[in-house]
């Protein structure tokens, strides 16, 4: 089942238990993903784009959150974090991502920062976006240097 699929599926039964919070959440993130697929060529969305929806999601809520002062509010956002959260496949620790970088780095005939974009993609292919890209980038570069 795609994750576009169980999300609809879990939007169903949280309106059906009246988890409005969840139903309303849940709703917006299905319109969202669903556009991802429609504007690149009339198609569903891949399990990929609605992840990075997700993400996206996820990211608002917690600028929000660091903005906002009514408890009341902050709890609502909290538990919408706590539901997408529950969404995405769990993330590549800093420790697997730096031992994996290691071995990429080791394995290139030539170490230039022109590999930079091979170690990016093996990581890619290796955890989807399973991990955090911006840091890894940082550490590509530091191990590509050494």
């Amino acid at each position: 089942m795609s994750l576009l699929a169980q999300l609809k599926k879990d939007s169903l039964l949280a309106r059906k238990a009246a988890d409005s919070v969840r139903a309303t959440l849940l709703s917006t993130l299905i319109a969202e993903a669903e556009m991802v697929g429609k504007n690149a060529g009339n198609r569903e969305s891949t399990d990929d784009e609605v992840q990075q929806t997700i993400r996206k999601f996820l990211k608002n809520n917690q600028e929000a959150a660091a903005v906002i002062r009514d408890a009341g509010r902050l709890a609502v956002l909290e538990r919408e974090c706590a539901v997408l959260t529950a969404y995405l496949p769990p993330m590549a620790t800093e420790a697997e991502v730096k031992a994996f970088i290691a071995d990429a780095v080791a394995s290139l005939a030539e170490r230039s920062p022109k590999q930079m974009g091979a170690v990016m993609a093996a990581l890619k292919a290796k955890y989807g976006s399973g991990f955090d890209a911006k840091q890894a980038n940082a550490w590509v570069k530091e191990a590509l240097a050494a």
